[in-house]
């Protein structure tokens, strides 16, 4: 069969005017032969997998087994399998969701049959809802009752409601189970005009989206309150906020401050973002506050903050300022080599510090002449008559001097330096 054989003979559509010809239905007959859409009934994700090896190993993974959606089926054996279509892109389907399947050429290039499998793209967004699109068989259920009692419609789309937790719908494989479990606090985002949204099954989403100053009274984010509608900010969200609602149908806006963890990349507006330290306690001109800010930068939020390297360094650079901030211990340490801190000035304890740091070497070798000094007046107070009632304490003067000059190692730092 040739390549021109493949196509899904859309083709054949341009030259038909009216929908009820011969042509018409024939083009749609030979559409609906090629593309189809089914039911997921079990998939291949490792080793495993008791159909594993029969699939190929490792090159099989993401692939499915299936069943024809339009046909209610009393039987768990699948009708057919199905490879992922696209390589780059691994979104693969859970049990009981739909999926479309193509017909083209198999990996065999010499194959003289020339014989065709099906491929399938990603998931039907049956329920619009990313966390899953499950269309079970009802008829395979025991509780089919129960699973359309819990189907409910909303207007203005066909909304899945997940009441609670038990819901007896099979989304993993049936033959060896699987860790993927229905939530039903999982909430989609909401996109503004002109977004492009990728959105994870479990409250993880990439926004790139724009500055949107919308009129929703309910759905209004809080990035646009600078700058003008079409202004780029892109958002990186892991984990929406724990005290997201059981209302899983209601979509959501990134929250920086409840979200588990963000990356914000803006351009013009401004994140409310709050802090225990909204202004610069130790900077002496402080730059706009964290609330204030409203040109292109970088926010990263989460409950902790990890920069680590295997090969090589960490360098924090600024035009301006930097400033770091604890409310309790800030630690500097080096194992193998020097801790160097170089100013105009080194401010420690206040930043309205004032007085200067005696400079140790210098201040040592006065330090020594003195006591040196002392102690020679000492041993000379000793021998003169006229002192003889204050000899105890030439003596004495004399005891001290030497015993601090021998000493006198000891009280410079090791560590700590300065020029």
């Amino acid at each position: 069969m040739g390549i021109n054989d493949t196509s899904f003979g859309l083709n054949n559509f341009k030259n038909v005017n009216n929908p009820n010809s011969q042509g018409f239905l024939n083009s749609l007959a030979t559409l609906e032969s090629r593309i189809q859409g089914v039911r997921v009934t079990d998939i291949i994700l490792d080793d495993t997998h008791p159909n594993f090896s029969s699939y190929g190993g490792w090159n099989g993974i993401g692939t499915i087994e299936f069943e024809n959606v339009n046909i209610e089926y009393t039987s768990p054996n699948a009708v057919g399998f199905a490879k992922p279509l696209l390589p780059y892109l691994k979104n693969y389907p859970l049990v009981n969701e739909i999926v479309l399947i193509f017909a083209l050429p198999n990996n065999e290039l010499f194959d003289e049959k020339d014989e065709k499998i099906f491929y399938y793209l990603n998931p039907i967004s049956l329920w619009n809802h990313p966390h899953h699109n499950a269309y079970p068989n009802t008829i395979q259920s025991d509780q089919d009752k129960d699973l359309k009692n819990d189907y409910d419609f909303i207007e203005g789309g066909a909304v899945r409601r997940v009441k609670d937790e038990s819901t007896d719908i099979n989304l993993n494989s049936p033959k060896i189970g699987g860790t993927f479990v229905e939530k039903p606090n999982i909430h989609p985002v909401l996109p503004f005009a002109g977004d492009i949204i990728v959105e994870g099954r479990f409250g993880n989403s990439i926004r790139l989206g724009n500055t949107s100053k919308s009129k929703s009274i309910f759905y209004k984010n809080n990035w646009s309150g600078e700058g003008n509608n079409g202004d780029p900010i892109t958002i990186i969200r892991n984990g929406q906020s724990p005290n997201s609602s059981n209302e899983g149908w209601k979509p959501v806006v990134e929250n920086i401050n409840e979200d588990l963890s963000s990356i914000y990349l803006t351009s013009t507006q401004r994140i409310p973002v709050k802090s225990e330290f909204p202004s610069f306690p130790s900077l002496i001109k402080n730059p706009s506050s964290l609330t204030e800010y409203s040109k292109n930068q970088i926010i990263l939020s989460s409950g902790r903050l990890v920069f680590n390297t295997i090969g090589d360094s960490i360098f924090l650079t600024s035009n301006k300022s930097i400033s770091l901030n604890s409310t309790e211990d800030i630690a500097l340490f080096s194992r193998n080599s020097n801790i160097t801190l170089q100013g105009k000035e080194v401010k420690l304890g206040e930043k309205s510090a004032g007085e200067p740091i005696i400079l140790g070497n210098k201040f040592m070798e006065g330090f020594d002449q003195l006591l040196f000094s002392l102690s020679i007046l000492g041993e000379a107070l000793l021998t003169e008559p006229c002192f003889t009632g204050a000899s105890a304490t030439a003596a004495n003067m004399k005891q001290t001097a030497d015993e601090m000059r021998s000493q006198l190692k000891d009280y410079l730092s090791k560590t700590v330096k300065s020029i």
